[in-house]
């Protein structure tokens, strides 16, 4: 099984930062597309203990990824997100005008 290491997922429904984790390479490394941003098959959503019932959100299992699918506003390498600065109060990021980094 490969390894897997920890990331942060933009959720829209819950509008927080969730913990989920992502596939890396046979180099310890996370899997990255072409263009750095993580292939969503590689990330699972840690929401709940990996239990969240959002059957529209396209990082769970058993959503089919039709057009009403909900997708991560951003996922980010835990390192790098702790870079990113947070709102006084609140628990998301500051940085985009949807309250997402």
């Amino acid at each position: 099984m490969p390894e897997r290491k920890p990331v942060l997922i933009g959720c829209p429904q819950y509008r927080v930062l969730v913990r989920g984790t992502c596939q890396c390479d046979e180099h310890g490394r996370y899997l990255r597309a072409a263009d750095g941003e993580f292939p969503l098959q590689a990330v699972r959503c840690g929401q709940y203990d990996g239990r969240c019932t959002q059957t529209l959100c396209a990082l769970h299992r058993f959503n089919r990824r039709g057009p009403g699918s909900w997708f991560p506003v951003g996922i980010w390498a835990l390192r790098e997100a702790r870079r990113v600065p947070r709102r006084a109060g609140g628990p998301i990021a500051a940085g985009c005008a949807d309250g997402y980094a």
